[in-house]
Order: C-alpha cells, then structure tokens, then sequence
C-alpha cells in the first residue's frame, strides 16, 4: 500500500462526490470516525476498483493521508468477503452503522469499541433475533459515552433490591418507589439481572426503553432510516 496512515476499519456510509469521486466515512479503531475523499472511487484498478472493496460491513485495512477533517483515501485492501445479514438482522446493522455516525467522534480511540462492533456484526450474520447483541452494543457505546449508570445501587447508595420498584430519573439514577407509584417503574430483580448480564433481560422491552433514554441526549430525537425501514418491513409482513 501507499504512505500514509493505515488503520483496520470498517465503512460506515458512502456518499457521491462530484462526477467520479466518493466520501466514505470509515470507524477506526485508533483514530475513531475518518471521513475520505476516494477520488475516481469507480475507475478500474488491478484487483477490482475502490468502490468494489469499500462496502459496508467488510472488514478493510484502508490508508489515507491529509491534515484537514477531509481526509484522502490512498488505498483499501479486503481482510475477507463482507458480513451476510438477513431479515432483521441486515435492519440491526444499518441501524447500529447510523448510531456511530451520530456518536464517533474524530481523533479519537475506540479500540474496544470497533471489537465490539466487529463482534456485533459476527452474531448477526448468524442470524436469530438481533435484540440481545444489539442492546448489548449499545450498552458498550454507553460505556465508552461514559453515560452508562450505575447498576448495582440506587440514587441514596443503596444496593438495588430483587422486591423492590424502581423509577429510572436521567442524569440522577434510580429512585426507589411503590410498586403502583405514578411514574413509570421497575421491579429491582430486572435491574439486577441487567447488572449480571441476563441474556433474557438484555432482549426485554425494558432494556430497549433504558438504552433509548440514556442515549438520546447523544443521539437526539431526529428518526433512524434504518428503524423506519424496519418498521415498513413488519408491517408489509403483518
């Protein structure tokens, strides 16, 4: 490959770029979201054009060059044939590619993160229903956010009961209620078994609904392309 700086990534978008050109936004492990210029990204080249090996969900080795957010894509070399999804589980991909996007910062190390990414997209492709991995992928950008809450005590430093109802306030944590309180609760056995990584909570509607509000001050409000494609698939199915 040609000088520059290389780096494992995965592509997350790719997007035209005047007449023959592309910008391909790549997740690194070292250097976190890198956006590039792939100059005449169709033109032929021995092994087969850029375009052919910039496709998401391959893992590549990519180099680039450039000191401006707006980098310039050198070469890709192909680690191995993309990830195949189907059904769901191609949705849960998308999705999790819009979530970095909206999330990934430039300059920036998620060394842990792309492992989890990468592990995220080996499961499925196994296929099955993608709701536990990728709760638990979004569990590991909250980690690596720094906004994941304590799961093991409630807002006063006490150990969260298994009998006990619990009301999950943002930016506090959680605050011990009666089972019928007003606001909306949680049996303290849920929230327990989401801190000893049930399998069975991770895919539960509460753990779908906590990962939602603990990321939403990142994310905003704005829709998901891949969630409204998913939903148009339910319903064509119904």
């Amino acid at each position: 490959m040609a000088s520059g700086i290389q780096q494992p990534a995965f592509v997350l978008r790719k997007r035209p770029f005047q007449e023959s050109s592309e910008i391909v936004d790549l997740f690194t492990p070292e250097r976190g979201k890198v956006s590039c210029v792939v100059k005449g990204a169709k033109r032929k080249r021995v092994g087969g054009s850029l375009a052919q090996r910039l496709q998401l969900f391959r893992p590549i080795v990519v180099r680039f060059q450039g000191r401006g957010d707006l980098k310039t894509l050198v070469d890709a070399e192909d680690l191995r044939e993309p990830y195949s999804f189907h059904h769901d589980c191609f949705y849960a991909a998308y999705y999790a590619n819009e979530l970095l996007l909206r999330l990934l910062q430039q300059e920036e190390s998620y060394t842990e993160l792309f492992a989890d990414y990468a592990s995220l997209l080996d499961t499925l492709s196994l296929g099955g229903s993608p709701r536990k991995p990728l709760r638990r992928f979004e569990w590991s950008i909250l980690q690596t956010l720094g906004g994941d809450p304590d799961l093991t005590v409630d807002l006063n430093g006490k150990p969260i009961a298994a009998d006990k109802w619990y009301h999950f306030e943002p930016n506090a944590g959680w605050i011990e209620v009666a089972e019928h309180a007003a606001v909306k609760c949680t049996p303290g056995l849920w929230v327990m078994a989401l801190a000893a990584n049930d399998g069975e909570v991770w895919a539960s509607r509460f753990a779908r609904e906590l990962c939602y509000t603990l990321l939403l001050p990142y994310i905003g409000e704005a829709p998901f392309k891949s969630r409204l494609l998913w939903q148009q698939q339910a319903q064509q199915q119904q």
